[in-house]
């Protein structure tokens, strides 16, 4: 009993002696490409040993750790400070990767009296052995998950005073966080005596948009004004609007900068130092295409005007995502502004969407930059193109977010148990190969995600074609679209076929039920008529350049549209 006894002492000595560590100050997040992030830690003994520590970082996103660092070997400095910070930061003690090492939230920084073994990637939020933890964001909503798992009841914002990328969060004498100009390797601010004003960036406006060279307009809206005087000064431009020193809230504004000039400006007062840079715009006209296909063969970051007409295959709340397409092509535009607030319904037209080309995960992506307003038609039925499996493998770029369809095709996965889960990759086999079908639509947005995926051989399957980063994958949109038929006379598919579609040869096959001539017109993506011909069922295309064209086929009263790809 005696020896008991004498342990426990010695244990309870121990930890009176190590004193306390705790997180001191955090800053994830800077101007652009964030090179300055640290965490500071302080203990209560100066040149304190951390051996027996580890800081580890929670990502917000599944709240599971994403990094750990072991602090066996470190000690704090005479002052009691440690610094996990970036490459080339000053003092820093424990580097923290070149850049972006801190996640910028809703994220969460926890100590631990454990090793970084303990932590491998991806290790579940645990209060178990925590010393202390901080639970984060940049004007993030709250993460109630790691909130509960590190016994925390306040997210802390670094962007509270409206300054995220020049503002830090740093602890003050009740054991709570405020935000302030950066102290590493110091004493922290008093948070009772923070900055007043709050800042932010309302709007970075072109003048005009001409091929010349443009001006533009920066508006800075504020609030917690009429409190001290402030000076305010700017690389560039000219300083108008509102004055912070008499007025509680209104706006500043920088205007006569030229496009392409970034600047930075600073606002200061005995409390106050707040600074940022301003990236210039470019205020070019937009470029019009008259087409998908135009669309997709710009340049990506270019604006461009689609002055044609685009039909809306499908739509999801998550970024404000719409597939469109034409006879041409077809993109997905990616909305996480909202910039586009008009409600359309599927097979609407929609004409003159303005914005900038971009790439995500190799899918091309047009940005909106206005709302094109009402459809300009309604009720317009796709119809999608029906591939072999390798076909499209072969060729996926070629059919990119456009609505194609597969027939006779299985899960090999699926049992009579099995469900369609989110975010999952489903092996989809046919006759000549396997294509991969990407749940990439959530339960708010399709209804069989949580269904049992059929068994067996099925009829066909209707999907939009996809990859990501060179892999090809499809999206089916809705139960409707799975196990549906493809027999000639749906009204929703094709009542002619071109095969091989691409092709490489002289000739190409169009074939539809009904036997006799057939009159054929093909147009490049421009519009423009480059051949035409009566044909039973072979056409000869070698006058045809390597390309994407349109195939316009008539006979008797029905006609269709279909896209024709030449190697």
């Amino acid at each position: 009993m005696m020896k008991k006894i004498t342990f426990l002492v010695t244990m309870l000595l121990s930890g009176i002696m190590m004193g306390q560590v705790v997180i001191n100050e955090l800053d994830a997040d800077q101007t652009s490409t964030d090179t300055g992030e640290f965490i500071e830690l302080k203990s209560d003994n100066p040149n304190q040993s951390l051996d027996g520590f580890v800081v580890v970082l929670y990502n917000g996103s599944d709240d599971q750790s994403y990094a750990a660092y072991d602090l066996d070997g470190f000690t704090t400095d005479a002052n009691g400070f440690l610094l996990l910070a970036n490459d080339g930061f000053p003092g820093q003690d424990i580097s923290l990767g070149a850049d972006n090492g801190l996640q910028n939230g809703a994220d969460a920084v926890a100590i631990y009296q454990a090793d970084a073994t303990d932590f491998p990637e991806d290790t579940p939020v645990t209060d178990v052995n925590l010393i202390d933890a901080i639970v984060y964001g940049t004007g993030d909503a709250d993460d109630p998950e790691l909130l509960a798992g590190l016994n925390q009841t306040i997210q802390y914002d670094e962007d509270a005073n409206g300054n995220k990328d020049t503002e830090s969060i740093q602890r003050d004498d009740t054991d709570g966080f405020c935000v302030g100009l950066p102290t590493p390797d110091a004493e922290n601010i008093d948070c009772n005596a923070v900055c007043p004003l709050s800042v932010a960036v309302e709007s970075v406006t072109c003048d005009a948009e001409t091929t010349g060279t443009d001006t533009y307009t920066t508006v800075l809206s504020f609030t917690g004004g009429n409190t001290e005087t402030y000076t305010i000064t700017a690389t560039e431009g000219t300083i108008g609007g509102d004055d912070p020193s008499s007025v509680a809230s209104g706006v500043i504004t920088i205007t006569g900068v030229d496009e392409g000039t970034d600047f930075d400006y600073e606002i200061t007062s005995a409390l106050c130092n707040i600074t940022n840079t301003i990236v210039a715009p470019t205020c070019e006209p937009a470029t019009e295409v008259g087409s998908i296909a135009a669309l997709r063969a710009g340049t990506i970051g270019e604006s461009y005007t689609l002055t044609s007409e685009a039909i809306l295959t499908f739509q999801r709340m998550e970024r404000n995502q719409k597939w469109i397409e034409d006879a041409t092509a077809a993109i997905l535009i990616d909305d996480a502004a909202g910039t586009i607030t008009t409600s359309y319904a599927i097979g609407d037209g929609i004409s003159g969407i303005s914005g900038q080309l971009g790439e995500f995960g190799g899918v091309l992506q047009f940005v909106p930059d206005a709302d094109p307003g009402a459809a300009t038609s309604t009720g317009n039925a796709v119809n999608p193109q029906v591939l072999d499996i390798d076909t499209y493998v072969n060729n996926f770029e070629d059919y990119e977010s456009e609505l194609i369809a597969f027939a006779n095709v299985a899960y090999p996965i699926a049992d009579g148990t099995v469900t369609y889960e989110e975010d999952m990759n489903y092996d989809v086999t046919g006759a000549t190969g396997t294509v991969i079908h990407r749940t990439n639509f959530d339960s708010n947005d399709c209804d069989y995600i949580g269904a049992v995926i059929p068994q067996g051989n099925l009829e066909g399957i209707i999907a939009l074609a996809g990859e990501f980063n060179g892999t090809p994958q499809v999206y089916v949109r809705n139960s409707t679209d799975i196990d549906v038929s493809l027999a000639v006379g749906n009204n929703s598919l094709d009542t002619f076929a071109i095969f091989p579609n691409p092709t490489n040869g002289n000739t190409i096959n169009i074939v539809s039920q009904n036997t006799g001539e057939k009159q054929v017109v093909i147009f490049d993506v421009l519009g423009k008529r480059v051949m035409e011909a009566t044909i039973n069922e072979q056409m000869n295309v070698s006058a045809l350049n390597s390309g994407v064209y349109i195939v316009k086929i008539s006979q008797g009263n029905a006609t269709v549209t279909k896209k024709l790809v030449v190697k």
